[in-house]
């Protein structure tokens, strides 16, 4: 890189100089100069951490031939940014042009080069001077019925008295008119009809604003009497619907009238005549809606059976409309094949995996997927079972319908909803030389968006029936029974159990704050969950007056059922500083409650700290319950998860080159019980202490962004190590030793 540093001339045209540096000031308003920077045409070459041109010393190191190492070093690096006055200018235009949308109608802004050596630097210095306001708004039409239409909706209007003057702001109160007006059935309507006058005073920095509506074509014409009237824009409305499956083939030489509606298609119906009518909120007889066209494109677009929807419209005469509605079918059956070979602490595996769907198994539009899997996994690190085997093998069967599945919806509602119901089967069978475990799980859910940052999933019901057929008596005698506690996690997590749950996910994503994509914007997400299992079952055992066991359970079909309460929710806030930088901050905080029939929760039902996508000092499963120390690698990992989460995440990213992203993140948390088992020492949480084990870590990462999948590797340190309570191993940041505080982790996506 130094050598590079060296070459760069070799890149400058003669009597040219390196972009150094680009500086926008303004003494009146240094927050307008930050956000006009990004706007400014020529930038100085990518600095990592603000310091190094990385990606300009790569591109430095190639040569001038067009080898393809050359070639190679120049995709993934910078060229030199060479400083160009034109540029310099057209830039200053720019950020006038910005200044003066935004209200600052006399700003001026002027540029200076400075030249050191072969090196350029540019200094943009702002004047934004007074702000305009708007002092008065009106709304004015020679047309009082359109002015009528217009001034009911003014309370969603972008414009207020005391706001700047700002003209990307009118723009939208344009298009907010527009399709007001759309709405209500004006069809021929134009945003070019809506006109700003704006009256601006002498020694004055405010601004009378006058919103002009015009008719259209509806110019004022000579009545019966000798006087003008006004020839009133009309409202459409929708004569006829017609709705047409597009072939392949060309044609659709077939047709089938439903309620008076024609169906065109050829040689078989893809989807039935009810569907693709319920499906469309464009209705013969109604005024034409704007909304209504963009909700029926997402209505058939929740549709898998569809590829994409076409929806046009035909003047009949100067107030009625044809609707022409044309389908296109995707393709029906798809299969698909996965194989994965695994590396284990020197065991090796595979995996392979078979799938199949319908897009339209009953010509509603419902996907069937159905999935046959199998693993297989040599052992030879596991201790008194040499040369065995791990054998895993499984069939998912998933069916989903694009609407709710209830009684006694309408279809009005069913068309407005934008819900999804899914109905899924599971069974898996694990097979190890330990012990034989089978898990049949069913559930039933709705999913639905409120609009499109937010979405939400309803399970009314979920089944989980796990059955451990085959114990080894080895493993029941040196592992399972040396836990003498009733409430050992060991035993519990190897007997058979049921759980009957219902839940609801929530998920939100904000939009950006920013209004220009290169400069600084902040963006939320939001995601939450709450689930319950085991209080109809318990309600309907006492009622029952079934009799408790000897630990206190009620049992259905001799089987043990689970009961517990489960909350969490997650905090993603997202700053980015530019299209190169950004910061993150991520909270992640969980409590599960198991009560009544469970003296505690189902194994994959507690939470887990470490890994990847938690305290990246730690391994996966390797930190906690609190200050609970590990006995070791193989088997403990059961007794490291617990009742309460809580994850603290603080993550600068930064473009490095080519497709290569750089991280420096600072991870904190840990994982608790809510009870004092005997086989976690330490590890129940308590108000006054919990926060004394808060474990951290430090790191760095890099991720290849291969667009469609992100691959990522961090390596990370022990800061906080709550485990121990000596001073040199409880705070590894003072005394580190990297055999024992290092822990690197390969992933696929982000992990927040």
């Amino acid at each position: 890189m130094a050598l590079s540093s060296c070459s760069v001339s070799r890149y400058l045209p003669e009597g040219k100089y390196l972009l150094d540096e680009v500086r926008v000031v303004s003494e009146d308003n240094p927050a307008m100069a930050a956000k006009l920077r990004p706007n400014v045409r020529q930038l100085p070459n990518t600095r990592i951490l603000g310091v190094v041109r990385l990606p300009l010393h790569i591109y430095c190191l190639s040569g001038k031939s067009n080898s393809y190492v050359n070639r190679t070093l120049k995709k993934m690096g910078e060229a030199p940014h060479i400083y160009n006055d034109t540029l310099m200018h057209k830039s200053c235009s720019i950020l006038q042009n910005i200044l003066v949308n935004e209200g600052y109608l006399h700003a001026k802004v002027e540029a200076k080069a400075k030249y050191d050596g072969e090196k350029a630097s540019v200094t943009y210095y702002i004047q934004t001077k007074q702000q305009y306001k708007i002092k008065s708004l009106h709304y004015t039409s020679l047309d009082t019925l359109l002015l009528a239409e217009v001034r009911k909706d003014t309370m969603f209007s972008k414009l207020h008295v005391g706001m700047s003057f700002n003209s990307d702001l009118l723009k939208e109160e344009r298009a907010r008119i527009a399709e007001c007006l759309h709405d209500k059935g004006y069809y021929t309507f134009r945003k070019d009809y809506v006109t700003f006058i704006a009256d601006t005073a002498r020694y004055s920095h405010d601004v009378n604003l006058t919103v002009r509506v015009r008719n259209g074509n509806g110019m004022a014409r000579k009545g019966e009497s000798g006087t003008y009237a006004i020839n009133p824009i009309r409202k459409y409305k929708i004569e006829n619907v017609t709705y047409t499956t597009h072939s392949d083939e060309g044609g659709s030489n077939d047709m089938v009238i439903v309620d008076s509606i024609p169906f065109y298609f050829r040689d078989a119906l893809v989807l039935r005549p009810s569907l693709q009518k319920n499906y469309s909120l464009i209705e013969k007889g109604s005024y034409y809606n704007a909304s209504d066209v963009k909700d029926t494109y997402i209505s058939y677009g929740r549709l898998g059976a569809l590829k994409y929807t076409n929806v046009s419209f035909e003047e009949t005469s100067d107030s009625t409309l044809n609707s022409h509605i044309v389908l296109y079918p995707a393709k029906k059956v798809a299969i698909g094949t996965e194989v994965d070979v695994t590396h284990t602490l020197g065991d090796f595996g595979a995996s392979a995996s078979l799938s199949f769907s319908d897009r339209n198994l009953f010509g509603g539009s419902e996907m069937l997927t159905v999935q046959i899997r199998g693993a297989y996994e040599t052992i030879t690190q596991l201790q008194d079972y040499d040369g065995r085997y791990y054998l895993e093998y499984g069939a998912d069967v998933g069916l989903t319908f694009p609407k709710l599945v209830l009684p006694f919806i309408p279809p009005e509602y069913q068309r407005k909803s934008k819900a999804v119901t899914q109905v899924g089967l599971q069974y898996n069978a694990q097979r190890r030389p330990e012990f034989h475990r089978n898990v049949l799980s069913a559930s039933w859910s709705y999913l639905w968006n409120s609009n499109q940052w937010i979405q939400h999933r309803f399970e009314p019901i979920g089944v989980n029936l796990v059955s451990v057929p085959q114990k080894d008596q080895h493993f029941v005698d040196h592992y399972l029974n040396q836990y003498n506690s009733a409430n050992s996690i060991m035993k519990f997590n190897y007997e058979d159990l049921m759980i009957l749950r219902t839940g609801y996910s929530f998920y939100y994503l904000s939009k950006n704050s920013g209004v220009r994509e290169n400069f600084f914007y902040t963006s939320n997400t939001i995601r939450a969950n709450v689930e319950t299992a085991g209080g109809l079952l318990s309600m309907a055992s006492r009622m029952l007056g079934l009799q408790q066991d000897t630990l206190g359970q009620y049992r259905i079909s001799n089987i043990a059922f689970a009961q517990y309460l489960k909350a969490d929710a997650a905090w993603t806030f997202n700053m980015n500083f530019d299209r190169n930088n950004s910061l993150l901050f991520h909270l992640d905080i969980g409590v599960a409650f198991p009560y009544g029939n469970s003296r505690m929760l189902p194994f994959e039902k507690r939470y887990y700290a470490g890994g990847a996508n938690g305290v990246r000092g730690w391994s996966v499963r390797g930190l906690g319950p609190g200050s609970y120390v590990g006995r070791n690698g193989t088997i403990d990992y059961i007794n490291q998860s617990g009742d309460v989460k809580l994850d603290m995440s603080l993550e600068y990213r930064m473009r490095l080159f080519w497709k290569l992203n750089g991280a420096l993140f600072v991870d904190a948390g840990n994982i608790w019980t809510m009870y004092n088992y005997d086989d976690q020492p330490g590890g129940v949480f308590a108000w006054n202490g919990f926060y004394k084990q808060i474990a951290a870590s430090y790191g760095v990462g890099v991720r290849a962004d291969l667009n469609f999948l992100v691959l990522r590797f961090d390596v990370a340190m022990k800061a906080i190590n709550p485990a121990y309570a000596e001073k040199e191993l409880r705070y590894p940041v003072i005394c580190p030793k990297f055999g024992r505080d290092f822990a690197w982790h390969f992933a696929v996506g982000y992990p927040f």
